[in-house]
């Protein structure tokens, strides 16, 4: 729907010789949209599930793939953009996890009460490569634009709203094929699933062994407790028990980061 199986196609074919192709009809907005006109209501984790459950089910396979982002502007002017890309076997019965978190070089939305403000916003954010998003405000009724392609037609359709006496806000529209940033995170995401997929267990030979935690812990130089630094990596298989640790080969860490050395 929105072109995401491209930004997995080569990955999954340089690796694994596998074809990634969308559900003919499927329409994974019905989950929620960025956009805020249908309410987001599920986990991410929950939310990527659903996608590749109905794809696989549209397509009458038992291989599924789908990729869940949100963004969260919690950290003042900067946004966080958590994306994680799933995969089912439902053959094997595997549910398989990669993620990226990354800070948006992109502002969050903002209200305009001219047109030239949203312009700005728009070309400051990258238009018409980086999409925009419009949302008005009218008796409590939120209705969205999207799909620019001209400055001229935001022009037009945010002088239109506020003539109306709405509401508006503008923000970035972060639809994978409308947001070059995020579309590079999800090509970056399925390269790390196809080399997860290609590496097998050595137990039970499953694909997918993969990491699946971390462990933190680190002793302090100074006092030898624990700290909050991650200690090692634990990987697993997605269909047996076997685990693995993997330190990450830092002996002590500097007691800054030690809660008694430094409360």
């Amino acid at each position: 729907m929105h072109g995401k199986e491209h930004l997995a196609q080569q990955a999954f074919h340089d690796i694994l010789g596998a074809t990634v192709s969308a559900a003919g009809g499927l329409n994974t907005d019905q989950f929620g949209t960025f956009a805020g006109d249908i309410p987001r209501t599920l986990s991410p984790r929950s939310a990527a599930r659903a996608k590749a459950r109905l794809g696989m089910q549209i397509a009458g396979t038992t291989l599924g793939l789908a990729s869940e982002g949100s963004f969260s502007s919690g950290f003042g002017p900067l946004v966080e953009n958590m994306e994680i890309l799933l995969f089912i076997d439902k053959t094997l019965g595997l549910e398989l996890v990669e993620g990226a978190v990354n800070i948006s070089a992109l502002p969050g939305g903002r209200r305009v009460d001219n047109a030239d403000s949203a312009l700005a916003f728009a070309s400051a954010a990258g238009f018409p490569e980086q999409g925009v998003i419009v949302q008005s405000t009218n008796d409590n009724r939120l209705t969205v634009y999207k799909n620019f392609t001209q400055l001229s037609d935001l022009e037009e359709t945010v002088d239109m709203l506020l003539t109306d006496q709405s509401t508006v806000t503008i923000l970035p529209d972060y639809r994978a094929h409308k947001s070059p940033a995020r579309a590079e995170t999800i090509r970056r995401l399925s390269y790390q699933m196809a080399r997860r997929l290609a590496t097998p267990c050595s137990l039970c030979q499953a694909p997918g062994f993969g990491q699946v935690d971390i462990e933190r812990g680190v002793p302090c130089s100074d006092c030898r407790s624990a700290t909050a630094l991650i200690a090692a990596d634990l990987h697993g298989c997605g269909r047996c028990t076997h685990r693995t640790r993997i330190p990450r080969g830092q002996a002590t860490a500097d007691p800054q980061w030690c809660d008694y050395c430094n409360p």
